[in-house]
């Protein structure tokens, strides 16, 4: 954590940054890192590592946070095995991890450095155990921790700024506290306040078909087995969903809409589409969802979230991206037993992001705006000053 206040901090970091990406952009172009077997199949270690600056204003003090990890996209490292067979079959093993103790998801002005449990490494940091096979007339057939069927169905977005803005607005900001008006911090997150009701990863068998007149449907069983809690790991976990992707002319559109349930808890329900005119880089993106508990004391709480955007190649390093957005929230973490009946969540952010192609890099900087209210009390406006930079290899 840095001191208060401090914005020419967030300029120097990304100042070395840009630096370190443009020099390692004069290099050679950066190889997998892989070994084909002489049976034809591949072994390969891959990851990122993503990073920055955040500056937290939560309407009476600002706080600022160096090298926190990014938990719009976060720091991971994963291991794949793919080989494929005379038949048409592929198969592909897929071990992947996530580390960030020092994480938007995490630290706020409450907790400004990580506890020890964070360092620690526990079934949170398991993202995919994954086994596959797949043929083109068949489908893909999945076992495994992974993707449920709407995993990323309401986060569809060619704008190119997803690294740090997608409909998931409050991941910037995420254990940031929603401050009172009348000085003192509440309980509640901005990861609280601002959700997508996107689908998780969990231990399933899901199974899509294949494309047919640029459709895909693909449905999914599983159970949350990497819970820390038994009962939670005893609840079925349904969901489906349906995706599009098809080129018209100059304008490439990808869609998909899901449907998602667990026993005992929620159902949820929603989509997204993206639109990018090529030659022009024009793009833009709408997501919604909805979500029903079967706890009758938090009510339904539903969203949408609007992008306009520009992808363009200005400069030789690779496409620049920049876009606005603005998302619409209404009745999350509500508590009827304490007369918490409603709510409204709005924000709106501008986003910049330069790629360094020959060195896998995306430079990136997101301003964005939170402003929650509710029927309990008064709260201040958040604003979050974000900026970094994500290496994959």
């Amino acid at each position: 954590m840095t001191p208060t206040g401090h914005p020419l901090i967030l300029f120097a970091s990304l100042s070395v940054a840009a630096l370190l990406a443009a020099t390692a952009a004069s290099a050679q172009g950066l190889r997998k890192i892989e070994h084909t077997f002489p049976d034809g199949s591949t072994l390969r270690f891959y990851g990122q590592i993503n990073k920055g600056v955040l500056q937290y204003d939560d309407g009476q003090e600002t706080e600022s946070y160096a090298l926190i990890d990014n938990n719009n996209s976060n720091t991971r490292a994963g291991i794949s095995y793919n080989r494929t067979f005379g038949d048409g079959w592929t198969f592909e093993n897929v071990n992947e991890i996530g580390y960030a103790p020092y994480s938007t998801a995490d630290i706020n002005i409450l907790k400004q450095t990580p506890s020890a449990s964070d360092w620690e490494f526990t079934n949170a940091n398991i993202r995919k155990l994954d086994f596959t096979f797949r043929n083109d007339g068949y489908g893909k057939f999945w076992l495994g921790q992974g993707s449920m069927a709407t995993d990323g169905i309401e986060e569809i977005d060619l704008s190119g700024t997803n690294v740090i803005a997608y409909s998931s607005v409050g991941d910037s900001a995420s254990a940031q506290l929603l401050r009172l008006t009348d000085g003192t911090l509440s309980d509640i997150s901005v990861g609280d306040a601002f959700t997508n009701y996107d689908g998780p990863r969990r231990v399933r068998l899901r199974y899509d078909t294949p494309t047919y007149h640029n459709l895909t449907f693909a449905a999914a069983y599983g159970r949350n087995l990497l819970s820390d809690d038994p009962d939670v790991r005893e609840e079925n976990v349904l969901d489906a969903s349906l995706a599009y992707k098809n080129r018209f002319g100059d304008v490439d559109v990808q869609a998909g809409m899901g449907y998602f349930w667990q026993e005992d808890t929620m159902q949820s329900w929603g989509g997204s589409v993206s639109a990018l005119h090529n030659p022009t880089g024009v793009n833009g993106t709408f997501a919604f969802g909805t979500n029903s508990p079967d706890d009758e004391n938090e009510g339904d709480g539903n969203f949408w979230y609007a992008k306009l955007g520009l992808l363009r190649d200005f400069v030789a390093w690779g496409p620049t991206a920049m876009s606005v957005d603005y998302y619409s929230g209404d009745d999350f973490n509500l508590d009827d037993a304490i007369g918490l009946t409603s709510s409204s969540s709005t924000s709106w952010g501008l986003a910049l992001v330069q790629n360094i192609d020959r060195a896998n890099t995306q430079l990136w900087l997101t301003y964005r705006s939170y402003d929650y209210s509710d029927d309990f009390a008064s709260y201040e406006d958040g604003n979050a000053l974000f900026g970094g930079a994500r290496f994959s290899f």
